[in-house]
């Protein structure tokens, strides 16, 4: 089993070490030290149809990952597209108006027939997904139909609203720019 300690590294150096142990084959121990760390590794290797298992070993976190080359079951997706949201309002211009009509677009998704694959928030669009949002309800009836909501780790940390995050997960760098590569990506 090949060992990798990605403690004290920054987001998504993690990610990218454990992706590299993977190409050299499996079964693979990624160590982190912290918690955005653990869940951005594992959501990566569930991506990839890999089992993980995670054993918090004093202040770190072990992930096994692809012991004796299990693999999940992956269905198919019924939702589509991916939306990259970077603000909290909808175009540019008056903020009252943008921040209503980004809240009608919202709603909106919530009435489609297929929800979104996922959405996922950079710079000031991860207000949409903290408590006291207008756009928080909707986005939580998305994720109840399965769409992933993605809040950008370091801007989250930049507006100091972290704590704050009410629906969805945090996510980093390399796992957005594999989502924008991966799929239909429509950007706002």
């Amino acid at each position: 089993m090949k060992i990798i300690d990605n403690s004290k590294l920054p987001c998504p150096q993690p990610v990218i070490n454990t992706k590299k142990a993977i190409e050299e084959g499996l079964p693979v121990k990624s160590i982190v030290d912290n918690e955005v760390a653990k869940e951005n590794v594992v959501k990566f290797c569930t991506k990839l149809g890999l089992k993980t298992e995670v054993i918090k070993n004093g202040e770190k976190y072990e992930i096994i990952i692809g012991k004796d080359g299990e693999l999940l079951k992956l269905t198919k997706n019924e939702l589509e597209g991916t939306y990259l949201i970077k603000s909290k309002t909808l175009g540019v211009g008056d903020e009252k108006l943008g921040e209503g009509l980004m809240k009608a677009f919202i709603y909106t998704l919530t009435q489609k027939d297929k929800a979104p694959k996922r959405i996922m928030l950079l710079n000031s669009g991860v207000f949409l997904a903290v408590k006291g949002s207008q756009t928080v309800d909707d986005l939580k009836v998305l994720a109840q139909k399965g769409t992933e909501i993605l809040s950008c780790g370091t801007c989250l940390d930049f507006y100091n609203v972290k704590e704050q995050l009410a629906v969805g997960t945090i996510t980093n760098m390399y796992d957005i720019v594999e989502n924008l590569t991966d799929d239909n990506t429509i950007t706002l």
